[in-house]
C-alpha cells in the first residue's frame, strides 16, 4: 500500500490494445520475462480494481468524451479491496491533447460507505475534513456542488501489473472481467451487470517518455493496435445512453433533487 500512497501525482501517455487467445498468452510471457509484478499482486498474480464514476445529470463528462476534445477530465473513487479496509482514493483523472494526468487525494476507509450513503452533501464534508486534502479534493467539492455531481458507474475488474525497477516509468497493465453497473447514490452497483470486455483483455502501456524497443517490436511482431477503450464511456455508453428512458430518468431524479 506504500507505494500506492506516494504515487499520489502521474504525467504520462497510455496506449491501450486489446488481446486475446494466443496473443494474450505471448504478451504475459514477454511481460514476466521482461519485468516483474506489481507488489500488490495477490498470489494468482492480479488484485481488485473498482472505480466510482461521477458525472452530471445530463451526462457532461461522458459527452466530453464522446466530442474528442482534447482537454478533458472526470472524478473518480478507486478503491482495491472488497471489504473496505484498505484506503480509498479519489482520483482526478484528465487528458491534455495526448498527455493523460492523474491527480489523488488518498482518504480513509473508516467512515466512507457513512458518508457515500449520506448523499453528496456528506460526501463533500468528508472529503473535505480528511486528512491532507489537497487541491483534487477541493476541486470534486467546488464541482459536486457547481454542476451537481453524482454517482453514475460502477466499474469492478481484475488487473495484471508489471513494472521495472531499471525503467519505473514504464509500467504495463492487463484488465480481465471489465464488470459494469450503473452505481446507487451510496456508490453501491444496482441493477444488472454489462461485461465491457466479452472475449477480450485489456492490455495498457504507461509510460512518461518512450517506449522501449522491445515492447515496440512485440507490438509490431504481433501486429498491435491501438485502440480507444474508455471503462467509463463504455460504461455509459452500455448502461445509460442506450437507452433514451434511462437519460431522461437520471435526468429528473437526480437533476431536480441532488442529493445534498
Amino acid at each position: 500500500m506504500e507505494s500506492r500512497i506516494s504515487k499520489l501525482h502521474f504525467h504520462r501517455y497510455e496506449f491501450k490494445y486489446t488481446v486475446a487467445g494466443e496473443v494474450a498468452d505471448t504478451v504475459i510471457a514477454t511481460l514476466e520475462n521482461r519485468m516483474e509484478r506489481d507488489s500488490h499482486s495477490s498470489s494468482e498474480g492480479s488484485y481488485f480494481v473498482r472505480s466510482l464514476y461521477f458525472d452530471t445529470a445530463s451526462f457532461a463528462y461522458h459527452r466530453q468524451k464522446e466530442d474528442g476534445l482534447h482537454s478533458r477530465y472526470k472524478f473518480r473513487i478507486r478503491s482495491y479491496s472488497r471489504a473496505s479496509q484498505d484506503p480509498v482514493f479519489l482520483e482526478l483523472k484528465g487528458k491534455q491533447d495526448c498527455l493523460v494526468y492523474k491527480h489523488r487525494h488518498m482518504m480513509p476507509c473508516e467512515g466512507f460507505p457513512e458518508a457515500m450513503a449520506g448523499g453528496m452533501g456528506k460526501l463533500c464534508s468528508f472529503v473535505m475534513e480528511s486528512e491532507g486534502c489537497n487541491g483534487v479534493g477541493r476541486h470534486f467539492v467546488a464541482d459536486c456542488f457547481r454542476n451537481r455531481l453524482s454517482p453514475i458507474v460502477v466499474v469492478d475488474y481484475a488487473r495484471t501489473a508489471f513494472e521495472n525497477s531499471a525503467n519505473p516509468d514504464f509500467r504495463a497493465t492487463i484488465d480481465r472481467n471489465v464488470t459494469a453497473w450503473k452505481a446507487g447514490r451510496d456508490g453501491f452497483p444496482v441493477g444488472p451487470s454489462e461485461d465491457l470486455s466479452p472475449g477480450f483483455d485489456v492490455l495498457e502501456i504507461k509510460f512518461r517518455y518512450h517506449l522501449p524497443g522491445w515492447f515496440h517490436r512485440l507490438a509490431q511482431g504481433l501486429d498491435l493496435s491501438r485502440v480507444s477503450f474508455s471503462k467509463f464511456y463504455n460504461a455509459g455508453d452500455r448502461l445509460w445512453m442506450a437507452n433514451t428512458g434511462s437519460q431522461l430518468n437520471r435526468m429528473v431524479e437526480r437533476g431536480r433533487s441532488w442529493p445534498l
